[in-house]
């Protein structure tokens, strides 16, 4: 039976414990207002992470952590474009040489920990989980309850962390420093003066990406802009 709610009545974490403690399979949809992240679940483990972005995306991830090259990558994009069952990246990946099964399944706990964080960090966000039949996947390459319990914690860690109140300085040392800025230093610092105060609200106002956004304020740090 489907069921339907919001983030704000039912915790993510609270919901994804639900559904592996009682060994559901099928597709948890989880929407913000800026994207839409799919989970299936085979037997209440996290078996694939689906995400309207792009760099959500598994191939996307292998690239970052360095697993698979480019070349790769589309040659494995353009055979899962002609195969009659549109087989799975990762399982394609595996049979050409390119990656392991262990691989796969760190790129997915990867995949899963960063649209948690995403998700976690949305002001509102809705769920939807419809079941479906076991899609059967490998084993090898699904998560299992341990470390889908300490990607969840550490995404609400990370989520806390985007939401923690952000202080501009009251004085600034160098008033000449102002001019040294570069470009996302000054969006970043125009963000908290209108009065986006954490890294979240600078994010959504600047487009900037989270990794982005804390990188900037380190730096702000350093030339005593912000505290």
């Amino acid at each position: 039976m489907p069921i339907y709610g919001d983030l704000s009545d039912l915790p993510l974490h609270l919901l994804l414990q639900a559904l592996m403690r009682a060994g559901q399979t099928g597709r948890l949809t989880l929407r913000t207002r800026l994207e839409e992240i799919t989970l299936l679940l085979d037997r209440g483990r996290i078996a694939a992470v689906v995400s309207s972005d792009a760099q959500l995306r598994l191939g996307q991830m292998l690239l970052q952590l360095g697993e698979v090259s480019e070349e790769q990558l589309e040659q494995a994009l353009a055979l899962q474009a002609v195969s009659p069952a549109h087989r799975r990246l990762g399982e394609l990946l595996v049979e050409l040489g390119f990656v392991t099964h262990q691989q796969i399944k760190r790129a997915l706990a990867n995949q899963f920990e960063e649209v948690l964080v995403r998700v976690l960090s949305a002001p509102d966000a809705s769920f939807a989980f419809v079941p479906e039949p076991a899609i059967a996947p490998r084993d090898e390459t699904v998560l299992d309850d341990a470390p889908v319990t300490k990607l969840i914690l550490n995404a609400i860690r990370r989520a806390d962390e985007l939401a923690a109140s952000i202080e501009l300085a009251t004085v600034v040392p160098d008033p000449s420093v102002l001019d040294q800025l570069a470009q996302e230093e000054r969006e970043v610092l125009l963000a908290l003066l209108e009065g986006h105060r954490t890294v979240r609200q600078v994010v959504q106002a600047t487009a900037l990406a989270p990794e982005v956004v804390r990188e900037v304020l380190e730096r702000l740090r350093a030339r005593g802009l912000v505290r």
